[in-house]
């Protein structure tokens, strides 16, 4: 203790050696003189059920709620990546230094817990943060930078063990009196073991033939732990014998557990009487006065136990069912488990609310599923349908989705004469739909408004999952009033449920539906209210973040401001990519990166961003995400010129001539991002010359919609309206169309799709503004909005004349003089259908559709004189 106090507070500080040696004694020691100097600390005891790196990030959490004013939350529900940052966040808002002491860290010891330890060591802001390891074996990650710093100390069987003057002084203590040679011959035997002198000493004072037994100890036995252990045990009462072998199978016990599982205070205050006796006994640090039997010494027991046919099951059993009593789940599980009563295990969950648990607490939240999914074989699960329901959603989350289906099959059985039970299905299989990007049914949606209306039987995380489910479902099917008024609604509950986690991933939602149904500025609130709550609650570069920084920088790329949604989408999207999301999110920064790339004029990197995310939407099994960049990969090509190869791409990949008949392949409802087949053949056949088909595709699009699209969408088809006159002819409604667009549309917010819309040119708009239909304040307010799309085009585009061909220069200068195409054909002694297959190349490198937008992009680039 005294080298412990002179190295003083490190980095690292680990307490090495086998069992036997003090090691847990010694650190609960030192952890109470820091504790008497008012240092922050706090302690974890670790097991093999912490091998996990989620597991074992939420026991170093829950070890820290006594430091702070809040809870774990439902941070059980987060993946390992974010429980990381969620423990660097709270160790942040505790001012340093904080101790944290990792009893029996060697059964945790794993190289993904190791990276954890590795990272949380490496991170500069965590420096006030010293962690004790007490443990059998040696870290295994990176020290030599701590040793360089000297803030790593490592205590061994060297210092750990007795020396021969130790020894004397410790039998002296205990009044027993034994020669230097007696005390030096065995310490030198025993090499120090702390354990092997305490109970020689028990021998040598209690037993007559002690001195003989030391004396012809064997230093060599193979079972030192097991022999020295028997003759201790022998020399007890029998009561105390007793007491200690139907014990034996707890992890670790106080009065409190004993009274249960002895039956009775009598004999569960034989406790008080272990230290008379001095027995290899553990008194663990923290709340609850909790002890343990040294490890050498519970072997022995365990084994007395088993020969005597003692039910260790039984005290198991007992103790499962106590720390039920106290609202342990987590523990009331592991001894369930450790009875070999997985039924009783999942009885608890059951009881405990099954699936709900996940949600609700960082305690016994998916670590019990963790838990029971190992031993899953051996329960009867159609007995226990929350808990069934519970491994589905554990399944899904760890994308093992043909166990998740299983399980579901298996709940559907159990709950099919149940109306209560049929609830809990219901918004779990609408979760499942989610995890495997599938559609959630109408009348599983409607059935599950229902069952908000009658609350029986709907606690407040299924009510919270629930309106949860309800606000995503109607979100992509855009109606967007009902998913923004259940995602409000579903926020409150998850607070009310104190499951904030959740909570923050409403804001998705409720900022996605006000995005799209025109308020930016709530949208812009949300996105920000998440980010920050993100960055508060579990720390910046956290999946969550991400998400938030993603939904931004599409709302950012749409209104214009390039350069912000790029830099934002530079880390966050990425980010998604590499880690656990769903579909929307992806689709949202695949389309946000798309908007930034072609406002540049890079269509060789726009083309590259579709390889890379076309590739995660493999990896993931996301079809509709391969849909989304095929398609948008066949506007690109359209918007690049080359028509035929944009063809030939959409015939082959979903979004021929023949899926423009699909009512829902073109149902603008459910497809919230992203080209369908009548809008890429729309444009398709404008760019070919030929409005007529074009007009008809359309007509046929608009006609079979079931509901009105959102706010982006009416923009997108109001633009190719636009477009359609423009190229029928018709100046005059094509003005009064862009007329009303400007007046009834916040353009300002979405004003890229001015600068993007393949159907209608920049230069198009332009000539329409100065219509007589169009009036002056409108034009105005065009020409503002006009203004940022025109300076990015101009920078982005380049004024390289290498894009044109000599032939295509030559029919510019002729356009630019007025002639017709036969006056150009006669003057370059070309055919009529020569100039227009030139003039189509031409209107497609300038982004135009009409001679006069051609000649007047071409001059503002300085392709032409003026």
């Amino acid at each position: 203790m005294r080298q412990l106090q002179r190295a003083g507070l490190r980095r690292l500080t680990t307490i090495v050696a086998p069992a036997g040696y003090g090691k847990t004694s010694l650190a609960a020691q030192w952890y109470e003189l820091l504790k008497e100097e008012g240092v922050s600390l706090c302690w974890a005891s670790l097991d093999a059920e912490h091998m996990d790196q989620a597991t074992f990030l939420l026991a170093l959490i829950d070890a820290l709620e006594p430091l702070l004013a809040e809870d774990g939350g439902d941070a059980g529900n987060l993946p390992a990546s974010a429980l990381l940052s969620v423990l660097a966040t709270r160790l942040r808002k505790l001012e340093g230094p904080v101790i944290v002491f990792l009893d029996d860290y060697h059964f945790a010891q794993t190289d993904a817990t190791e990276a954890l330890m590795a990272k949380i060591l490496a991170d500069p802001s965590l420096s006030h943060v010293k962690l004790v390891l007490v443990t059998r074996s040696p870290p295994r990650f990176p020290l030599s930078a701590l040793r360089l710093s000297g803030e790593f100390k490592q205590f061994g069987i060297a210092e750990l063990g007795f020396s021969d003057s130790e020894a004397r002084e410790f039998f002296a203590g205990k009044g027993i009196h034994l020669t230097e040679e007696q005390v030096g011959s065995f310490n030198r035997r025993t090499e120090g073991w702390a354990v092997a002198l305490q109970m020689v000493s028990l021998l040598v004072s209690e037993a007559d033939e002690g001195y003989s037994i030391l004396a012809s100890f064997d230093g060599g036995s193979a079972d030192m732990g097991s022999y020295l252990s028997e003759q201790v045990f022998e020399h007890l009462p029998e009561d105390i014998r007793l007491f200690l072998i139907e014990t034996a199978a707890l992890p670790a016990f106080n009065r409190g557990l004993l009274e249960a599982v002895l039956e009775g205070g009598a004999r569960a205050g034989i406790i008080e009487r272990l230290n008379q006796h001095a027995l290899p006994v553990t008194l663990l640090a923290g709340p609850g006065n909790w002890m343990r039997y040294h490890p050498v010494f519970n072997a022995f027991l365990k084994e007395t136990a088993s020969r005597r046919g003692v039910d260790a099951k039984r005290t198991l059993n007992r103790a499962a069912r106590w720390f039920e009593a106290q609202g342990d789940i987590e523990r009331a599980v592991q001894h369930a488990l450790l009875a070999d009563d997985a039924n009783l295990a999942a009885r608890i969950v059951e009881t405990a609310g099954g699936w709900r648990r996940i949600y609700a607490t960082t305690r016994g939240g998916a670590t019990l599923f963790q838990a029971l999914s190992g031993r899953a074989a051996e329960i009867d699960l159609g007995r226990f349908p929350l808990a069934t329901l519970g491994l589905a959603i554990f399944c899904a989350k760890a994308a093992q989705l043909d166990a998740a289906n299983h399980y579901i099959a298996i709940a559907e059985r159990a709950v099919a004469a149940d109306e209560t039970l049929a609830k809990d299905l219901r918004v779990v299989r609408i979760l499942m739909a989610l995890y495997m990007d599938r559609w959630a049914s109408a009348a599983d949606l409607s059935a599950l408004e229902d069952d908000l209306q009658r609350p029986d039987g709907v606690e407040l995380i299924h009510r919270a999952l629930a309106l949860n489910m309800l606000s995503y479902n109607f979100l992509i099917r855009s109606e967007l009033d009902r998913a923004l008024h259940y995602g409000q609604l579903a926020i409150r509950a998850f607070r009310d449920g104190g499951a904030d986690f959740g909570a923050m991933h409403l804001y998705t939602h409720v900022g996605q539906a006000s995005f799209l149904s025109g308020d930016c500025a709530s949208a812009i609130s949300a996105y920000d209210q998440l980010i920050r709550e993100a960055q508060t609650n579990i720390g910046p570069g956290s999946d969550l973040d991400a998400v938030g920084q993603v939904l931004k920088a599409e709302l950012l790329s749409i209104r214009g401001d390039t350069e912000a949604a790029a830099e934002t989408l530079g880390w966050a999207l990425p980010h998604l990519e590499r880690h656990d999301t769903w579909f929307d999110l992806l689709a949202a920064g695949f389309m946000a990166e798309q908007r930034i790339l072609r406002m540049r004029g890079d269509h060789l990197a726009a083309h590259a961003a579709m390889d890379r995310v076309r590739a995660v939407a493999r990896r993931r099994g996301f079809d509709r995400l391969i849909r989304l960049v095929d398609g948008e990969r066949a506007l690109l090509l359209l918007a690049s010129g080359d028509l035929a190869q944009a063809i030939r791409h959409a015939e082959a990949n979903g979004f021929g001539a023949q899926a423009e008949a699909s009512d829902r392949a073109n149902a603008l409802s459910i497809h919230l991002r992203g080209v369908t087949p009548s809008l890429f053949w729309t444009r398709a056949y404008l760019a070919l010359g030929e409005p007529s088909k074009a007009r008809d595709v359309f007509n046929r699009l608009i006609t079979r919609q079931a509901q009105r699209p959102h706010t982006l969408r009416a923009i997108e088809l109001e633009l190719i309206e636009i477009g359609l006159l423009t190229a029928e002819g018709r100046a005059d409604l094509a003005a009064t169309r862009l007329s009303d667009l400007v007046l009834t549309m916040p353009l300002a917010d979405y004003r890229t799709l001015l600068h993007l819309e393949h159907a209608v040119r920049l230069a198009d708009l332009r000539v329409l503004a100065d219509h007589p239909a169009v009036a002056d304040i409108t034009r105005k307010r065009l020409e503002s909005l006009l203004v940022v799309a025109d300076e990015a085009q101009h920078a982005s585009a380049g004024e390289d004349m290498s894009g044109f061909t000599s032939r295509e220069r030559k029919v510019m200068e002729l356009l630019s003089a007025g002639l017709s195409n036969k006056e150009i054909g006669r003057a370059l002694k070309l055919s009529d259908n020569t100039i227009k297959f030139h003039l189509r190349n031409i209107f497609a490198k300038l982004n135009v559709s009409t001679r006069t937008a051609a000649v007047s992009v071409a001059r503002d680039k300085g392709i032409l004189s003026r």
